[in-house]
């Protein structure tokens, strides 16, 4: 199974490239006069990332399908400015998109700091999808979009960067260390909408600004 998978998914990787191009495009003309948005970017899974999911055995229930079943073939990303922009993004997005499922990934406890960002699976439309798309029939339904604070990926990102799963084997101070890091992100994060929400009260929302009614 393991080689009939590769070989299916490395046969999509150029129409999935496509298609992310695509999407990213259609989110940047949704988003389109939205402030304070860093930047928007979208990528297709490599077949080694792919893989890696795919056969994860820490993976509970596992894969049946990882052809349909995974959700991040496509995924996109919004970073913002402050904490507030994100239910602003979050409701452009789904009015312009399928959204079948949201989850806000943040720690279990109050007390404990780590990974935070917001997950929406939306449903791929149709307008993005190419011919060679079209003339498959095994090609994914949905795509992931990540909305983060600038703070929040700049926590995320080294981590996954280094790809780094066994948390059981660093040294205390090293836990110690990245959960200060955590902290810091989360902050800042809070600082600076204490600052936003003082500017606003002093010079009220800037005429290019978009609100959540």
């Amino acid at each position: 199974m393991r080689k009939e998978v590769i070989k299916a998914y490395i046969s999509r990787e150029p129409i999935l490239k496509a298609v992310a191009a695509l999407f990213e495009q259609e989110i940047h003309d949704t988003l389109a006069g939205v402030t304070h948005i860093d930047r928007i970017s979208c990528r297709y899974k490599s077949h080694k990332s792919f893989m890696t999911k795919a056969f994860d055995t820490t993976n509970v229930p596992p894969y049946t399908d990882p052809l349909q079943e995974i959700e991040d073939q496509i995924a996109a990303r919004v970073i913002v400015f402050f904490l507030s922009d994100i239910p602003i993004v979050r409701s452009h997005l789904e009015k312009a998109f399928t959204t079948v499922e949201y989850r806000r990934r943040k720690p279990d406890r109050d007390e404990s700091f780590g990974y935070e960002s917001e997950h929406m699976i939306c449903v791929i439309p149709p307008n993005v999808k190419t011919s060679e798309w079209l003339s498959r029939s095994d090609m994914p339904v949905t795509a992931e979009v990540q909305i983060r604070t600038i703070f929040m990926h700049a926590y995320a990102e080294p981590q996954h960067d280094l790809a780094y799963k066994g948390a059981d084997e660093l040294p205390s101070e090293v836990r110690r260390e990245l959960a200060w890091i955590a902290a810091s992100a989360w902050g800042a994060d809070h600082a600076y909408e204490r600052f936003f929400a003082w500017y606003r009260s002093r010079v009220g929302p800037s005429n290019d600004s978009d609100d959540v009614a």
